[in-house]
């Protein structure tokens, strides 16, 4: 399940970080019926909880947006405003794939974001971060719905929230809770 809450669109880094841990604190008590709780990171940063590691769950935030997501297993969200993107960061980022996906879009920038998004979900499942899938992953949507070649296993969805947002998620959850995640986005 993930979580979503929509903030003023200052880009106070700030507030966007406090909304999101609200709401990991508001899905703790909803979900878990937990209310005091200490986090801890990992190596390469991922957020857990050292005294309940049976709850998988991740963290992300953007100018005017704040999410958290919630699995049964392993889980990467990743959030961002749609704008316009710097072409060299495709270039060093993206496959060949996903490059001629996003230039040759009506919605360039928009489709940028999609791809960024679930590349940044992705690491962050991982706990490794964007670096680690640069090589070896490119997605690409059937149906609209995305794929990742390298990880047939996980689960990825995404949605657009009011034509503004990306928000998109990787997990790998054997009770395959994520087939309902598009429309459990609430907050």
């Amino acid at each position: 399940m993930i979580f979503y809450k929509f903030i003023d669109e200052t880009h106070d880094h700030k507030k966007e970080h406090i909304a999101a841990y609200e709401i990991l604190s508001y899905g703790l008590k909803k979900l878990y019926g937990i209310t005091e709780y200490d986090i801890e990171r990992g190596e390469h940063g991922k957020p857990y909880l050292p005294l309940h590691p049976e709850i998988n769950f991740n963290i992300s935030h953007c100018r005017g947006l704040a999410i958290c997501g919630f699995s049964g297993g392993s889980i990467g969200v990743d959030a961002e405003l749609i704008r316009d993107f710097d072409p060299k960061v495709m270039d060093r980022v993206f496959s060949d794939e996903e490059k001629n996906f996003v230039l040759s879009s009506e919605e360039k920038n928009r489709d940028f974001f999609r791809i960024w998004t679930l590349k940044e979900a992705y690491g962050k499942y991982l706990g490794t971060g964007l670096l680690s899938v640069i090589n070896g992953s490119s997605f690409f949507f059937e149906k609209d719905k995305p794929f990742c070649r390298g990880a047939e296993d996980l689960v990825f969805t995404q949605k657009i929230l009011n034509k503004k947002w990306v928000v998109s998620a990787c997990a790998y959850d054997p009770k395959n809770d994520l087939v309902s995640i598009e429309s459990s986005f609430v907050f």
